[in-house]
């Protein structure tokens, strides 16, 4: 497996946080710099790729070493027989490295849902307005992957409770009106609200709720 790499302003890769750009070769040099100039605005991490097409014999040991795995979803990754969802994608999981999908074409949801279980992705052409803007998800993803454990427990830390909150996708617009509500009284300025908004992109969406909801029953404890 031979890795090149890309970081913002062509500097030096050593101390950045190591996230590994898998894909269907074809999408390399449609997505790569796009994706990773959206990364760059965020995170000055180094994005690891494969400029040579694997073939099935190699090994992945070298990318034990990343902290993510960001997968461009499209036609050609779901529908051809490539490296990065038959191999890649299977050995981040089994590993327990973090997996970002990011679904760059409209009306996959379905066939990546058959193709890749019910992992959670982000979309990047939704045009839901009462929808969390792409952007600010992955700004919130990066966070929870790349800062240290001490700052994410630090941050929950800041919260008194939680509250789960489970609606209808139709009825999101009247829920982000009952969280307005909810926060704008004095009482409530320490609690924060969890909903499907808050998925972690690359876990399964049931066991995200199963842990959520568990979090809002300790904290009650």
């Amino acid at each position: 497996m031979e890795l090149s790499y890309l970081t913002r302003g062509e500097t030096s890769p050593k101390n950045k946080p190591r996230i590994f750009f898998s894909c269907h070769p074809d999408d390399l040099h449609l997505y790569l710099n796009e994706v990773s100039e959206e990364i760059f605005d965020y995170y000055n991490a180094t994005i690891w790729y494969e400029k040579i097409i694997p073939s099935a014999k190699d090994d992945c040991v070298e990318l034990l070493q990343m902290q993510l795995f960001v997968i461009p979803i499209t036609a050609k990754f779901l529908l051809d027989s490539n490296h990065s969802r038959e191999i890649e994608l299977p050995f981040a999981l089994k590993n327990n490295i973090p997996v970002l999908p990011i679904m760059l074409e409209s009306g996959l949801e379905l066939l990546f849902a058959q193709k890749c279980g019910d992992l959670q992705f982000l979309d990047k052409n939704t045009i839901d307005v009462t929808a969390i803007p792409y952007r600010d998800k992955l700004k919130k993803y990066l966070d929870n992957v790349l800062l240290g454990d001490n700052q994410i427990a630090k941050i929950r830390d800041a919260f008194d409770a939680y509250i789960f909150l489970s609606y209808r996708k139709k009825d999101r617009a009247y829920a982000q009106k009952l969280m307005r509500l909810i926060h704008n009284n004095k009482f409530c300025e320490a609690v924060a609200i969890w909903y499907d908004e808050f998925l972690t992109p690359g876990e399964s969406f049931n066991n995200s709720i199963e842990d959520a909801l568990k979090k809002v029953i300790c904290s009650h404890l």
